[in-house]
Formats: C-alpha cells, sequence, structure tokens
C-alpha cells in the first residue's frame, strides 16, 4: 500500500516564455542587444560573428554584410533607433543598421579618455552609459558630449549593462549577480542572483503584442559535451573550454530571460525558479561482513530528511518509493525540521533485496538577501540564550583550542571596537581570513577544525566546520545545512524531463543576522588562490536555485532501533546503498516566484 503525502497544490503551467537559444557556431558570445520585441543581436569576440536571432521562430539570419575584424574583441552591443553601438578598447562604435545599404560599416563615434577597456555600453535618446573594467560607470551626455562619472559598483567584475525604467541593470560574471543602479539616487538598490554562472551580457527586449517586457541575459560557460576529435573513428573526447593544441575554444552559448521577485521590505529578490523532481532511494544490500554477523534484523526506523520549506524553497508533493510504511516526524529541537520515517519490521540481510526512499515535487528559486551593514546591530543577551545551541562546541569544532581561538581572534583583528559589534562585517571578515588560509582540495578530510587550519586544506566539510568554529566565537550563531546540490553545470540551459545524477553530496551553513533572521552561506564556493584578495560574494547571503535544503541539524539520514532516539549501531551504509536522481520538470513562472502565496 502507498500513501501519498501531498503538501501543497500543485499547478500545471505551459508557457514558452522560457526558451532557451544557441547562436550557431559561436565560441565566445560577448555582445547581446534588442532590436525590438522578437529579434535579439549577438556578436561573438573571438570569431567576430554578428547573428540576428528571431525570438519567435528560433531561427538565425545575417541580415547584411559586414566585416568580422569590426565585432572580433567587442565587449558589448546596444542598439538604438536604427543604430548598432559597440565597444572596443576605449572606444565607442556606431553602424547604421536600419540603413537601406546591404552592408554594416563601423566608424568611431568618440573616445574615453584615461580609459583602458571599456566593458559595457547601453544607449538612451539623450545618454551613452558605459562600463570599465576598473568597475567605473560613466554617462555620456549626446547633446553637450561631455562625460559624468556615475560612481563604481559592487563585485569585482563588471561585464555589461542595459538601462530600464531610470535605471541601469549591470550584470558582472564573477558575482554571477545582476545589480541594479538608479540613476536618482547613484546607488544599487538591490542585486538579482542569475539562475547559471557566468553571465556575460544583459539586454532588455521590448514588450511586445503577447510577450512582457523582459530582460534576457547572454552567458558563455565551459562546456561538458563529448566531441569527436576527427584523428580516428574510437577518439571520443571530453573537452571543457580550451584545447591548448588545437587553439579550438569549446563553450556552452546561450540566451536565457531573467525573471524576479523583489520583497524589499523583507530584503529578499527571488529569481529564476525550476521545478525540481528528487529521487532519493535506499537499496536494502548489507556489506558481507554486516550480513555474516547479523542474519537478521527487526523493529528499525530508518529517518530520512525530506526537502524544507524556506523563504526559496517550497515542497510541493512528496510520496514513499517501495513497500514500507513512511510517516513524517518533525524534529523540534531542530527548527521543527521533518524527517521521512519508514518501520522496517524484519531485515533478512543475506537476501533482502527491497527498496526504501521517497519522491519529492520541490520548488525552488534563486535567492539574494539585500542587507545593508547600516542595518544590522549586536546580538543581545535574549538572542544568544534563543539561539545557544547554535554557539556551543560541538564534536570537531574544537572552540575549546587555544589554536582555534586565537584563530577567531584574528579573523576580526583588523576591525574596530564599532565594527566588531556588526555581524555582517564580523561575517566578511571570518569569510575573508579562511578564504586566505585555505584551500580547497576534493574529498580530504581533517579531524576537526584544528588539524583543517594547521594543514590549510579542505572540501566542503572542512570549510563548514571551520566556519562554524569561527562564527561561533564571534558570537554570530551559525548552523549547518544541506544536503543535495542538483547538478546544473551538466544540464543544457532549457532542458526539460532530464535526468541527472549529483555529483556529490554538500554542505554549506546558515547564520543569523538580527532583526532579518538566518541567512545562507556557500562555505567553500568561491575559494580561489590565496594571492587573490577579493572574493566573489555571490553566495554571500546568497543561494543558487539548484541547491537542495533537506538538512539543517545534526544528521541527514540516521537508523534507529524502534522506539529509540539514539542511531542503531549500524548506519545506513552497512545495510543499504543509494541511489538519487534529480529530474528537473519545467522552469516556474514569474507569479511563482511568489512563496506568499
Amino acid at each position: 500500500t502507498r500513501q501519498r503525502f501531498r503538501m501543497a497544490t500543485q499547478k500545471t503551467v505551459s508557457s514558452n516564455q522560457f526558451q532557451v537559444y544557441r547562436p550557431l557556431f559561436f565560441e565566445h558570445l560577448s555582445g547581446i542587444a534588442a532590436v525590438d520585441h522578437e529579434r535579439l543581436l549577438l556578436s561573438d569576440r573571438d570569431r567576430g560573428l554578428l547573428t540576428e536571432m528571431n525570438l519567435g521562430t528560433a531561427t538565425e539570419t545575417i541580415a547584411k554584410r559586414y566585416n568580422v575584424n569590426d565585432y572580433a574583441n567587442v565587449n558589448s552591443l546596444s542598439y538604438h533607433d536604427g543604430y548598432l553601438y559597440s565597444v572596443y578598447q576605449n572606444k565607442v562604435y556606431v553602424a547604421d543598421y536600419r540603413g537601406r545599404g546591404d552592408r554594416l560599416t563601423n566608424r568611431v563615434l568618440f573616445s574615453v579618455p584615461d580609459v583602458n577597456e571599456l566593458t559595457g555600453i547601453t544607449v538612451t535618446k539623450t545618454t551613452i552609459y558605459l562600463t570599465t573594467k576598473r568597475r567605473s560607470i560613466l554617462a555620456y551626455d549626446r547633446k553637450t558630449e561631455k562625460f559624468e562619472g556615475l560612481g563604481k559598483t559592487p563585485g569585482i567584475g563588471i561585464d555589461d549593462l542595459c538601462y530600464l525604467n531610470q535605471q541601469l541593470f549591470i550584470v558582472d560574471a564573477k558575482e554571477q549577480t545582476v545589480y541594479v543602479f538608479d540613476l536618482a539616487t547613484q546607488k544599487v538598490i538591490y542585486e538579482i542572483l542569475t539562475p547559471f554562472e557566468n553571465p556575460i551580457g544583459i539586454t532588455v527586449v521590448p514588450k511586445g503584442n503577447s510577450t512582457p517586457e523582459t530582460l534576457y541575459i547572454a552567458y558563455s560557460r565551459p562546456s561538458f559535451e563529448v566531441f569527436d576529435t576527427g584523428d580516428s573513428e574510437f577518439k571520443l573526447q571530453l573537452r571543457t573550454h580550451y584545447d591548448t593544441a588545437q587553439q579550438q575554444v569549446f563553450t556552452d552559448n546561450f540566451v536565457y530571460p531573467l525573471v524576479f521577485r523583489s520583497e524589499l521590505k523583507h530584503n529578499i529578490i527571488r529569481s529564476n525558479g525550476f521545478l525540481v523532481e528528487m529521487y532519493y532511494v535506499e537499496k536494502l544490500h548489507a556489506l558481507p561482513e554486516v550480513a555474516d554477523a547479523h542474519e537478521t534484523l527487526k523493529d528499525l526506523e530508518w529517518k530520512i530528511s525530506i526537502p524544507m520549506d524556506s523563504d526559496r524553497q517550497k515542497l510541493l508533493s512528496l510520496e514513499p518509493i517501495g513497500n514500507f510504511d513512511m510517516k513524517i516526524e518533525t524534529i523540534a529541537a531542530e527548527e521543527n525540521r521533518k524527517v521521512a520515517v519508514f518501520s522496517i519490521p524484519e531485515i533478512q540481510l543475506q537476501t533482502e533485496r527491497r527498496l526504501l526512499g521517497w519522491k519529492a515535487q520541490v520548488k525552488m528559486t534563486g535567492i539574494r538577501y539585500c542587507i545593508g551593514d547600516n542595518e544590522t546591530r549586536e546580538i543581545t543577551d535574549s538572542e544568544r540564550q534563543k539561539y545557544a545551541m547554535y554557539l556551543r562546541n560541538e564534536s570537531k569544532l574544537d572552540m575549546d583550542s587555544r589554536y582555534v581561538q586565537q584563530a577567531a581572534e584574528d579573523a576580526i583583528s583588523h576591525l574596530d571596537q564599532h565594527d566588531r559589534k556588526n555581524v555582517l562585517k564580523k561575517a566578511v571578515a571570518i569569510r575573508d581570513y579562511i578564504y586566505t588560509r585555505l584551500t580547497y582540495v576534493m574529498d580530504q578530510y581533517h579531524d576537526g577544525t584544528e588539524d583543517i587550519l594547521r594543514n590549510k586544506e579542505g572540501s566542503c566539510g572542512e570549510y563548514l566546520n571551520v566556519f562554524l568554529s569561527l562564527m561561533r566565537l564571534n558570537d554570530i550563531p551559525a548552523r549547518k545545512c544541506g544536503n543535495y546540490k542538483v547538478p546544473a553545470y551538466k544540464m543544457q540551459a532549457g532542458a526539460r524531463s532530464v535526468f541527472l545524477s549529483p555529483d556529490f553530496n554538500h554542505v554549506w551553513l546558515q547564520f543569523y543576522v538580527p532583526d532579518w533572521g538566518w541567512v545562507p552561506l556557500e562555505s567553500s564556493a568561491d575559494d580561489e588562490s590565496s594571492a587573490l584578495r577579493t572574493w566573489a560574494k555571490r553566495y554571500f547571503m546568497s543561494l543558487a536555485w539548484y541547491h537542495m535544503e533537506c538538512r539543517m541539524g545534526s544528521y541527514f539520514e540516521e537508523v534507529f532501533k524502534k522506539g529509540s532516539d539514539r542511531p542503531f549501531s549500524l548506519s545506513p551504509a552497512d545495510l543499504a546503498t543509494k541511489d538519487i536522481k534529480f529530474k528537473v520538470i519545467r522552469e516556474l513562472e514569474p507569479q511563482e516566484l511568489n512563496f506568499q502565496g
């Protein structure tokens, strides 16, 4: 007998709004500009290609003849009133795209003094807005021909921008973020996480008869496809991004809409969501030595965490897999975390072949909490008491070690006394301290925070332990979160009903910000060379849609003797092998990003 646990009503929505567009033969998509509500212009900086993409028919045309050298190394495009603008080095070029001639001819419109490289351009009737490699925003008055500096943008690498409703939308590839710059206040008013890595261009497609005004992002990512080398019928290779020997680039170049919903009163920005189906199955098959030692086991309860509800994630449905009875149990001590409990009357270890597990449908979105340093305060005694369990020492955190305590002191030593009361400033200082001293090494294991700090390396779990130790020692409540990531880099954007195997289970953390609550931090996502002192903050108070939040507490999965709250002497790995699959069903419509409804 199978029971279906329906958590919420699921609506079927069909739309072609999320069509993905891949320009043919492109090696490095760099420029994107909307001509009208149906047409996009795209450029390839490596090959000098320029193509016109029709959004309605998903076809490409080359409207006019052009010199490929005019669009080689071009960083950005903009279209306005029949003219195509582009930037190269410190020059702005213009070509008459709508004119009657069959040839597109570039000419220099103007040069920008004291600038080595322009990275982005967007053109309005009165002003040309530019971004530079040094992160400056410039405004060129088309009537007076004078420049005005509008300040610098946040992030560590600005790539492109577009204009919409008195705001500049500025995309940063390294930050995986779009910054919304308000021209009236000349400040960034909020930030949007893009659904895929390495966004390099942005444009706004005007409203059509049946289509809304839409932002489109251009991406150029490493490709994980298999290519035929041509040398032999047996030589197939997996090539990622660049082949030095053949001087060829293989990248995943595509254009995809950016949708988002802002809840500024809560300082939350949600972006591109997906309906994801996750399968978690344990195949009962004990290890030989376990089967020999324990012929039969009786009265077990097998507990597996299920996807949680949060600001960016909502469990829509859950149903059991296999023939064991399943119930849902709430762990009150861990913020009411829910686990699926499977009752197992008996297992014959020598011959057991049954399955147990669940299938869940989950609504997942990207999220960013836009909280400024000046909007935070010191944690109070009552908050310390309320979240005491997230401030105390635990196994392998080594918070009683003088070596770890000294690291916690050193992490914030450069902050003055006032800033040491600011949770966000302390969190950033701790993050930078850890990144400066640790190197990410896959599948490394060290016994505790002190060992990790001394060896200066670790994978996600080791990074997490160091974060928890140093944050808690600096009076910041912090807790672990996880446990899986949909392997988005393997997914072709726009794909539907594609089964994906997970790379590895994954953990990250949440820390408490007074007045705002728990916010995420990807503890090891942006580790780079210790020579680099500025790291991207794309996953600081931010999380991509492909993080599946199932665990927040002491365990993800465990076996118990019925009626006991202590784990059984045998672990799930002793008794079974797990199988996990993800299936992306569809993209979420913009109205579905409202989690209040």
